[in-house]
């Protein structure tokens, strides 16, 4: 072992065995520091040796509270706000009034705030709060909000550079969170939450949305069509996609005349339309429903991001599929992949019904991390979105064989009949809907 000696002003040098140590000389006051393999010994000799050495306990103990502290934050953040793709809990410290601590930035978890303050109080801290809970209902009380357009695209940050992660469909309701330059911050039915143009929603209160609600509304069931100006015209007000929702105001032989969002009216054919309130009662569908529904996507065009009938990526295909069968599911694959009811495929594919949901990935050092999501069609085949949305098997005698996906295969869900599960929520019982 080696002892060192050095100071502002060098004293002295030298080495021993046992640990080490530092001696340090300012304005006549000597500071030994004594380290060895166990401990740390600060020492101080002269006239001003008093105030150094509180001066080094206050920044030790000043340390070492604000680290309790962020431990406490951290850990409530955690137990509130698991994943950042599904809320918000973004809190920092500072220096309060009167010594106390600065809570300061904002989260959509009341819960979490009110849980994080009382925790520290009960620790001993006095706590300044400062923390934006959002949605900020009392400074924008509009904000809730309808898609106004056959689709939108949510993106990571306000910007039209930035990554496209999710999108919404015509009618969609949604929670705005926050404002920046133009676009919005906004929360999904499934909880995601990403950026928008502003232009592309319109903006209610809690109020508004439920008067929407009570309206006669319709949802279109057909993968897409043009909604026009005048029955048989040629002249159109907008396109339409499967899953949007918009209110019935009236009907003209086989067209219903129908109201968007933003004010505008059109004609639909009747045949395309089913009552909303009939199609979100229809929860608890079958397999075959589930199936159903996955084959009118078939050949669909793979997009990163994509959650529509225009263009779907993996999870987005199996949230579009359930959602025409009046259940909503997490965004992403990784978040489906806890939702649900396992299914044991360590002896093979025969425990698989139809609508279950397959996940594939890699194992890493800290667990499987899920990559991809398909559709079980019973057995060993499966519909998925790769670079289309196309229909695949394990089966090796099988024209459609994927070795790739059989060797990637990490595990199995099932989702209908655990409706009431976390992160499976009926359209039905969903509050923005209804």
């Amino acid at each position: 072992m080696i002892r060192r000696k050095a100071a502002l002003k060098r004293i002295d040098s030298g080495s021993s065995e046992g640990g080490s140590s530092k001696k340090l000389g300012i304005f006549g006051v000597f500071i030994t520091f004594e380290m060895t393999k166990y401990s740390f010994v600060v020492s101080c000799r002269g006239s001003l040796s008093w105030l150094l050495l509180l001066l080094i306990m206050i920044v030790s103990c000043g340390r070492s509270k604000s680290e309790k502290a962020e431990e406490i934050i951290s850990s409530v953040s955690a137990k509130h706000v698991p994943d950042k793709r599904e809320g918000i809990c973004s809190i920092s410290t500072g220096d309060g009034i009167n010594g106390s601590l600065l809570l300061k930035g904002e989260t959509t978890s009341s819960a979490a705030l009110q849980d994080m303050v009382a925790a520290l109080k009960g620790a001993g801290y006095q706590v300044t709060d400062s923390v934006q809970v959002l949605p900020d209902t009392v400074g924008n009380p509009s904000y809730m909000g309808l898609v106004t357009l056959s689709v939108i695209n949510l993106r990571r940050e306000p910007a039209h550079s930035s990554e496209l992660v999710s999108q919404a469909i015509l009618g969609t309701p949604v929670m705005i969170l926050k404002e920046e330059d133009g676009w919005l911050l906004v929360q999904t039915p499934d909880r995601y939450i990403a950026w928008t143009e502003g232009s592309s929603l319109v903006r209610l209160s809690p109020q508004e949305l439920r008067e929407w609600n009570n309206k006669p509304r319709v949802i279109f069931t057909a993968m897409n069509g043009w909604i026009t100006e005048l029955p048989g015209s040629d002249s159109v007000t907008g396109d339409i996609v499967a899953g949007a929702i918009v209110v019935e105001d009236g009907t003209e032989g086989n067209m219903i005349r129908i109201l968007l969002p933003d004010g505008r009216k059109g004609y639909l054919s009747k045949s395309f339309t089913r009552e909303f309130s009939s199609f979100s009662d229809a929860v608890g569908r079958s397999g075959d429903d589930i199936i159903y529904e996955a084959l009118h996507f078939r050949g669909l065009p793979y997009l990163w991001g994509g959650t529509s009938p225009k263009a779907v990526d993996c999870s987005g295909f199996v949230r579009s599929v359930f959602f025409m069968n009046g259940l909503i599911l997490s965004r992403d694959a990784s978040l489906q992949a806890l939702q649900g009811e396992p299914v044991d495929i360590s002896r093979g594919y025969d425990s698989l019904r139809k609508g279950d949901l397959l996940f594939f990935g890699a194992i890493r050092e800290t667990g499987p991390r899920v990559t991809h999501v398909a559709i079980c069609k019973g057995g060993k085949e499966f519909i998925h979105a790769a670079s289309r949305v196309m229909e695949n098997s394990f089966d090796s005698t099988r024209t459609d064989y994927s070795s790739y996906r059989k060797k990637t295969l990490l595990s199995a869900r099932r989702i209908l009949g655990h409706e009431n599960r976390k992160g499976i929520m009926p359209v039905k019982y969903h509050s923005w809907y209804n």
